[in-house]
């Protein structure tokens, strides 16, 4: 990915779409051109509810609960649906946090495999649900946040080969 996916690059980021997989394979048009349906309402505070639905709640709940899933990142406005349509059993929305422009997918991260020395884990989540505070602050500023995200600027510390762990570096070259 060319813009603003660098996490992406190292194989533990991963986004899944919100969209249904179509009933025909994508032809290559179409699977670089087709935009996903945003689930945000128009008011930016709370999804839409002419495509949103309880089966989006669950596919993201069936993530959060995978082991290897270390946190998920959706828009404010679609956390706000998790929270409120999650019911008694609300450990999974720990992981599920509140995040920039993911109106059309959610953002997985997944744990370092347990081989992988040189593989950083990132901080825990907090405890709670994110369903509180946090949220409130989000959906108060939801109406400053842009419907699309602004142009990408190439990174500040673009990646390089010498830059990269020595296990990396050998995948990259290899043949």
């Amino acid at each position: 990915m060319f813009t603003g996916h660098t996490s992406h690059q190292i194989g533990l980021d991963v986004d899944i779409w919100f969209t249904p997989a179509p009933d025909h394979e994508l032809s290559q048009e179409e699977r670089e051109f087709n935009l996903a349906q945003s689930m945000v309402a128009a008011d930016r505070r709370d999804v839409d509810p002419k495509v949103w639905t309880h089966a989006h709640t669950e596919i993201v709940r069936a993530a959060a609960e995978d082991s290897v899933v270390t946190r998920i990142f959706v828009n404010p406005a679609i956390k706000k649906a998790l929270c409120r349509e999650a019911g008694a059993h609300r450990d999974w929305l720990a992981k599920v946090r509140p995040w920039w422009f993911h109106d059309h997918h959610f953002h997985v991260r997944l744990a370092c495999p347990f081989e992988s020395a040189e593989c950083k884990e990132q901080p825990l989540p907090p405890a709670d649900d994110g369903c509180g505070y946090e949220l409130d602050y989000w959906i108060k500023k939801a109406q400053l946040v842009p419907k699309e995200p602004p142009p990408a600027q190439p990174p500040k510390n673009p990646i390089t080969l010498a830059g990269m762990p020595p296990t990396c570096r050998q995948i990259v070259k290899a043949p």
